[in-house]
């Protein structure tokens, strides 16, 4: 039997149409679900995501969509969009980074020392990404730039979140003083790139963050 992911859209949609209708059967069979008291579909839809959960099924903005263009008198698009909004690990951050606030993001770069980003966001998005269920897409528009950025953040990176925009130096934090004479200073960083030991000492003088992430 095929995994949810390698279905294709309309039999995803098929699967979903037989989950739903299975957890309302468990509830009382033969009725609609308007029909239901709110106790009952709260019951169906603690059944119908246990189906999700069990086939590990990825819902997209496109899937979710797609079937509300095709089931149009059925609960089903509602309770996806309910699920994709409380089933990532990223649904607590996006509740946070709400469009238009200003907030200071910490992560490493490509090459693995902190980064920090005054910045002001645009709009956050949950999608797959590769091999991964989940990743995050934030678009923002970082202090004096005139261009929009776009930030994945997949489950396993780290990333701090603080409130309102820091002035804070990170070398200070993030770095240590080798050689220093009155015409140059030399430092190098303290750990090697990607130590998550660059985010505890980052939190121990900053405080703890909005959102953090690993």
């Amino acid at each position: 039997m095929s995994t949810f992911y390698q279905l294709n859209q309309v039999e995803q949609m098929d699967m979903l149409s037989d989950y739903l209708v299975s957890a309302m059967d468990k509830v009382r069979s033969c009725v609609q679900y308007k029909e239901f008291t709110e106790e009952e579909q709260q019951q169906v839809k603690r059944g119908f995501y246990a189906y999700l959960e069990d086939d590990n099924a990825i819902v997209t903005d496109e899937l979710i969509q797609a079937v509300e263009d095709n089931f149009t008198n059925s609960p089903m698009a509602s309770l996806l969009r309910q699920y994709k909004a409380t089933h990532s690990v990223f649904a607590e951050v996006v509740k946070e980074l709400q469009p238009e606030r200003k907030v200071t993001l910490i992560k490493f770069s490509e090459f693995g020392f902190p980064v920090l980003i005054n910045t002001v966001i645009k709009s956050t998005e949950i999608k797959p990404y590769a091999q991964h269920k989940d990743s995050l897409k934030i678009i923002h528009k970082p202090k004096k730039k005139r261009s929009l950025w776009s930030n994945i953040i997949l489950p396993t990176d780290e990333l701090l979140v603080y409130d309102r925009w820091l002035n804070t130096d990170l070398d200070e934090i993030t770095k240590v003083t080798i050689r220093e004479n009155e015409l140059c200073k030399m430092t190098q960083s303290k750990y090697l790139c990607f130590d998550r030991s660059y985010f505890s000492d980052i939190i121990a003088i900053l405080g703890q963050p909005l959102i953090k992430l690993n």
